[in-house]
Order: structure tokens, then sequence, then C-alpha cells
């Protein structure tokens, strides 16, 4: 004869979960993936001021290859750069090649550049400034008077 299981009273077998641990389940998973989604944006920004600091870079690294292939307009101060204002002594080809290159520069996000000799450095050595807005990578900076410019400065020797 098969006897089945008694049950007390007062005592309930417990199984599965009950609604209040699914919804703190629920709460817990969806404060994780929130925290997830905000890593995510965060790494974009940053990722896209990262390519800004590269392509100011390249930028500045052309124009002053450029600068060093024209030794003669180098010297004669042609390829000054104030404020997107040319030196008055470029013309034809010099004016043309620093007119294109600011052109580049321009891509960036509120794109300058400023192109002179270093203070104090030799007489053949330059300073090259490129900026541009970086107000996505900025973005969420506690401090945000702090200001949204990113700069790239490359001071080079042109030749020996």
């Amino acid at each position: 004869m098969m006897t089945l299981p008694s049950h007390h009273s007062g005592h309930r077998c417990q199984r599965g979960m009950t609604l209040i641990e699914i919804l703190v389940a629920i709460v817990v998973l969806s404060i994780g993936l929130l925290g997830l989604a905000g890593l995510q944006l965060k790494g974009l920004q940053v990722n896209q001021g990262s390519t800004y600091r590269w392509q100011a870079a390249v930028l500045a690294e052309d124009i002053a290859d450029r600068i060093r292939a024209d030794k003669a307009g180098a010297t004669a101060g042609s390829y000054a750069v104030t404020g997107g204002v040319t030196s008055s002594s470029a013309t034809g080809g010099t004016l043309a090649t620093i007119q294109e290159w600011l052109a580049r520069v321009a891509t960036l996000p509120a794109g300058t550049a400023s192109i002179a000799a270093t203070p104090g450095g030799p007489a053949n050595s330059m300073t090259i400034t490129v900026t541009w807005v970086d107000s996505r990578a900025k973005a969420g900076v506690a401090d945000s008077s702090a200001g949204a410019t990113g700069s790239y400065v490359l001071t080079t020797q042109l030749w020996d």
C-alpha cells in the first residue's frame, strides 16, 4: 500500500520565486544596463575626441613637412599664420599651400591654426598649433567651465 506524503497544516512547500524577488531582480538588472549604456556613450565621446587629436597631429605634421620642402619660403617668413590669417609675404604656391592646409584644418569642429617661429628657439624651428572645439568629449565633465577646446601643438626643427 502506497502512502501519500502528509501535509502538515501551517507548512507549505515553497516553489519558485515570489513577485517581489522578481521585481527586485528586474530593478537591479535595469540599473546595471543603464550603467553599461552610460559607459558606452562616454566611450563614444572620448573616441571622437581622440579622432580629432589624431587629425590635428596629421595636419601639423603635414604642414611641417611642406615647410621643410620649401626652405626659401620658410626662411622668408611666408608660412606664418596667426588666427587663420596668412603672412603678407606668402605668395603664389606658398599661399596656395597654406590656404589648402587651412581649409583642411577647418574640417575639424571650429578648427583654427597658427604657425610661428618658436620663441627663444633656434632660427629654423617653428611651433604649429591646431585648435578645435571638443564639446562631445568634454560632455559630462563635472567642471564644464574648463572649456571645450582641444589643441595640438607641434614644435619642430625644420632642418639642420
